[in-house]
């Protein structure tokens, strides 16, 4: 009995199954169906599409932006890409009740890599400058495209503008990381740097004070709380907008994708945060994770990464992993907590 498989004929004659007269049982020929089936299934031939990499910036300075994050060197204690046995995880995935080839694969990368990496810690930090804002790309065509996101976590990373009403563009974007990282009491620095779009040579830096002119959706302050509590009150808009040719900040954080085999043809995408000393190109610390996709229903593409699970190691929200390394001015808020509020952040009772 000899099995002769050729990937690529027409299916009955890729499988031939030769006995003594050159014919073929009905019993046989299933069995042939049954081998062939899992020889095209392992050969690999569950691609979605052909594999591409992720688009790359064309504008200058955005391109800068992506070859600086890209050049930051990791020391050698972040955990480094462990093999993973597609072969195996296949053969695995045609058990009934067993994960796919993607769960696999995606537990596989979020237990040997993903988490916060702190390397140094830098206290008492004043502001930060953020190198690489991001658009706002929720609902477009490339929140469902499986290759063109570089780094599709950033799509949970609440990471863009979201005030429907501004112009758009820098103000837009500006506006809202401000609201993050310096509106008290969720913001806990006193300023935020970004680089102008479409000026190299310029920075725009949110500074804390009152706003005498606030955006929409802020004209009647920002509702808040005690940290910690579900206390709350009401503050004004404490974020203002101002350029500068020269940044202040020494330390920034940025962002770039991660590659690993395979991933985006089973709907997985990976990325890093990154902390970084400006002044030296010293990555401080880094934020790691994935995001699996690939069971959407209401896409084409079966893609749509802004309703993609991550590993869920850590609170990914990006504010989060740079107030762990780059840590703000302690306690730096209370100052805006009322009065009969008070003796909840000093252990007093009322």
């Amino acid at each position: 009995m000899r099995y002769n498989v050729n990937k690529g004929n027409d299916f009955m004659d890729s499988v031939t199954l030769l006995r003594g007269d050159g014919k073929s049982s009905p019993v046989k020929a299933r069995l042939v169906f049954f081998i062939a089936t899992l020889t095209l299934l392992l050969a690999g031939c569950d691609s979605p599409e052909p594999e591409r990499g992720w688009d790359i910036p064309t504008d200058p300075q955005e391109k800068a932006a992506y070859d600086y994050a890209h050049s930051l060197e990791l020391p050698d204690s972040v955990s480094k890409p462990v093999p993973f046995d597609f072969t195996k995880a296949k053969w695995k995935a045609l058990l009934p009740g067993t994960p796919s080839v993607s769960d696999q694969y995606f537990e596989h990368l979020c237990s040997t890599e993903a988490g916060e990496y702190i390397f140094k810690t830098v206290e008492n930090v004043e502001g930060v400058f953020q190198m690489r804002p991001n658009r706002d790309m929720a609902g477009k065509p490339i929140d469902f495209d499986r290759y063109a996101l570089e780094a599709p976590i950033i799509m949970r990373a609440v990471d863009e503008g979201n005030i429907a009403s501004l112009s758009g563009g820098t103000e837009k974007r500006a506006y809202k990381s401000g609201a993050i990282f310096v509106q008290p009491m969720y913001g806990k620095y006193l300023y935020l740097e970004q680089p102008k779009l479409g000026d190299p040579n310029t920075i725009i830096r949110l500074v804390r004070r009152i706003n005498d002119n606030p955006p929409y959706g802020y004209q009647n302050g920002v509702q808040t709380s005690v940290p910690g509590t579900p206390h709350m009150f009401r503050l004004p808009f404490m974020v203002d907008m101002e350029e500068d040719k020269k940044r202040q900040a020494r330390y920034g954080f940025t962002w770039r994708g991660v590659k690993r085999e395979r991933d985006r043809e089973y709907s997985i995408g990976g990325g890093e945060y990154l902390m970084v000393d400006m002044q030296t190109n010293e990555v401080l610390g880094i934020k790691r994770d994935f995001t699996q996709s690939g069971h959407d229903k209401n896409t084409p593409s079966r893609i749509w990464w802004g309703n993609a699970r991550l590993c869920n190691k850590g609170d990914w929200a990006y504010r989060h992993p740079v107030e762990l390394v780059l840590r703000p001015i302690s306690r730096l808020n209370d100052q805006y907590i009322p009065d009969y509020y008070q003796y909840l952040i000093k252990g007093e009772k009322k």
